[in-house]
């Protein structure tokens, strides 16, 4: 029964993390499973080890596969078949990918690659990306039962051990894989945070807890109906304590894990000698049964979420209660429709003689099972995604340019003549924020990229090494512009080629990717170990380079989430001063070496995730940048630091993005994002006239 409670537990926090982003340490219920997992899968192998001899492999196995798969693969099918319903092409086909390696419990070797690649990062999250604690448990499973054979009948009958012996000898192997494996997932954590996380490597020692607890668990003293009680209490306080307070900034899983990880096994070696009737929380009805339920609840609950997100966008009561009752609706059928009824059946046991011949064709009683499971899981999803879908998406109307407008918003600049470069792109801005269809986008949202001097030119991190390839527009030129910052600035250069580099120009790249242009201590969005540090470097490195080359221009910029990642998380308006007095102090250092013109490009307008947001059943609103006050505010910071610093040039990029309605997904027919933080080549380019006119003049634009 406490063993139902704690799945209760680990599953209900899984879900609030998921589904409300509270409590912050929500993750660790994770954690909570597979200490309960290598603590019962490991006592059904001993026992088996100790009543036979010996361990059926092809019986283990067998028994995960009616376990973990029926479920798994109707929840798998379910989720793609509506993914191609909802999403464009795109997303659907890496849903379909997604679906692949879950399927061969790959997942979380798949999400550890993309979650470090810097280009997939800010990619959509998949509805499938919980699969990915399934793949770990089943890496685990297939070298763990050799181990105990090894241990107990190899060695053991080697060495002539009596039983108990045989059991001292496997709890201090186990005891070395515990410690060995936390040793690495220390390393791990510190030096790749975003493997550790997914890798098997750095989460064995957590069911290798679990495992040595089941190893142990006769040698445990007999302790007082009482002792055990609070020992069992104060283990589930360690549990709540741990999603509470741990976050996703601590060192995790190691070793932060440590405490979530103990606390379980103090409430389970709690219950070892006997039931834990005081233990209420863990022991009640309701805990008892969504602990039956669980894996159907951690099956169904991400793709609701994600699912349901993408046709219900606005976060709210009414949206989350529909959520709730869509997994808890799936899950109960899931469970006792597929999930029970299989695991029960005799589907795959061994058969003593060849079955008898039947005259009936039909389904087996397992088929049937599965069957109706998947015709109960795909109605009632139908049927929930009908609610929240109440009207179809309008069919696409063209885009009229309107009269362009001052936003009202401090950092715009003033109303453009309609007959410049940047009136005419104000009018589709406008027209663009007040739509309520999407026109006939180009490229489509299933062909977006990132601009090609990062994905073909290889010029995201520029070095000596790379230093003369980054080179761009007219190489023998006598006027010089360097573009220093981050993967922001490096996705100006599509607009910066065509209006510079043809006006007489050679652009200098000297970016780096995630290391803003002006001097702060930042973090990777990976937290990758002493990127603080090696940003400074390149900053000085590029400082230096400025102070060689004396350009005739420095741009700078930097991307607007670069104050979500200043080392120490300062509050939101500490971020802003150090973001503003960091900005001054640069272009001061930047006069000090140069002559040349400076020119700081206000940070770019941190959009939505199209290949998210925009499905067959989202309107543009639904797109549209929801952090405008952040994003103005942090113009009018930058402007009042350029004004600060003679010689400075301010371009505010606030028209660019931003009409008086709201700064929308596409500016004409042009999609504005790749990803959250990117502008897409072609909208780059679509700037070229209005950069030409911002950063040399209507005289020289």
């Amino acid at each position: 029964m406490d063993i139902q409670g704690l799945r209760t537990v680990a599953v209900l926090a899984v879900i609030s993390d998921h589904l409300l982003g509270y409590p912050f340490g929500g993750f660790v219920g994770v954690d909570v499973f597979f200490v309960i997992s290598g603590f019962l899968i490991t006592s059904l192998l001993l026992r088996e080890q100790e009543r036979t001899g010996r361990i059926s492999f092809s019986g283990f196995y067998r028994r995960r596969v009616k376990r973990i798969i029926p479920a798994a693969v109707i929840v798998i099918a379910v989720t793609i078949i509506l993914s191609w319903a909802l999403f464009r092409r795109t997303r659907a086909e890496s849903i379909t990918w997604d679906g692949f390696y879950a399927l061969i419990f790959g997942a979380n070797w798949h999400y550890a690659a993309t979650g470090t690649d810097y280009m997939q990062a800010g990619g959509p999250v998949s509805p499938l990306q919980h699969f990915w604690s399934l793949a770990v448990e089943e890496q685990f499973y297939v070298f763990w039962p050799w181990l105990i054979v090894l241990v107990m009948g190899v060695l053991a009958h080697r060495l002539s051990l009596s039983l108990a012996a045989a059991r001292r000898l496997l709890a201090g192997v186990m005891g070395l894989v515990v410690a060995a494996a936390f040793v690495f997932s220390l390393w791990e954590t510190a030096a790749r945070p975003t493997v550790a996380y997914f890798s098997t490597a750095s989460r064995t020692w957590e069911l290798a807890v679990g495992a040595l607890l089941a190893v142990i668990a006769g040698s445990l003293p007999t302790l007082s109906l009482m002792m055990r009680t609070v020992l069992g209490y104060a283990g589930l306080a360690g549990i709540i304590w741990s999603i509470i307070y741990v976050s996703p900034d601590m060192a995790f899983p190691g070793p932060w894990g440590c405490v979530p990880v103990l606390s379980t096994a103090l409430v389970i070696a709690a219950g070892i000698n006997g039931p834990q009737p005081y233990l209420y929380p863990l022991t009640n009805r309701v805990s008892n049964y969504l602990g039956n339920i669980s894996y159907s609840l951690y099956l169904w609950h991400f793709p609701v979420i994600i699912l349901m997100e993408s046709v219900v966008p606005q976060e709210n009561l009414t949206a989350w209660v529909l959520m709730v009752l869509g997994m808890g609706a799936l899950s109960i059928a899931s469970y006792h429709f597929i999930e029970d009824p299989i695991r029960k059946s005799s589907w795959l046991d061994p058969s003593p003689r060849p079955p008898r011949k039947r005259k009936s064709s039909g389904l087996d009683q397992p088929s049937k099972q599965a069957a109706m499971g998947v015709l109960v899981s795909v109605t009632a999803f139908a049927v929930i995604l009908a609610i929240t879908t109440t009207t179809e998406t309008e069919p696409s109307l063209s885009v009229q340019p309107a009269p362009a407008s001052t936003s009202g918003q401090e950092g715009a600049t003033p109303d453009a003549p309609p007959d410049t470069a940047a009136g005419r792109l104000s009018a589709e801005i406008e027209a663009a924020s007040t739509s309520t269809a999407w026109p006939e986008l180009s490229p489509s949202l299933d062909n977006l990229a990132f601009v090609p001097e990062w994905t073909v030119d290889k010029c995201m991190n520029v070095t000596d090494a790379n230093f003369s390839q980054c080179i761009y527009g007219d190489t023998a030129a006598a006027k010089t512009a360097v573009v220093i910052g981050d993967s922001v600035a490096l996705s100006w250069m599509p607009g910066l080629r065509e209006s510079l580099g043809k006006q007489g120009w050679r652009i200098q790249l000297l970016t780096k990717e995630q290391c803003p242009a002006i001097e702060l201590q930042v973090e990777r969005s990976d937290d990758k170990a002493g990127f603080a540090d090696e940003c400074i470097a390149h900053q000085q490195w590029t400082m230096a380079k400025i102070a060689e080359m004396t350009p005739d221009m420095v741009l700078v910029s930097s991307a607007l989430n670069t104050r979500d990642r200043l080392v120490g998380a300062p509050a939101k308006e500490e971020a802003l001063s150090l973001w503003s007095e960091a900005t001054v102090q640069k272009l001061t250092d930047v006069r000090e070496v140069t002559e040349g013109q400076i020119v700081l490009m206000s940070v770019a307008a941190t959009g939505k995730n199209l290949m998210e947001c925009a499905t067959r059943v989202s309107r543009p609103g639904d797109c549209a940048v929801t952090d405008r006050d952040r994003y103005v505010s942090t113009v009018a910071a930058e402007k009042a630091a350029a004004e600060s610093v003679e010689g400075t040039r301010f371009v505010s990029t606030v028209p660019w993005f931003c009409g008086s309605v709201s700064c929308p997904a596409f500016a004409g027919t042009t999609p504005i994002f790749v990803d959250p933080q990117h502008i897409t080549p072609e909208y780059s380019a679509k700037l070229a006239p209005v950069l030409s006119e911002a950063i040399l003049g209507p005289e020289e634009g």
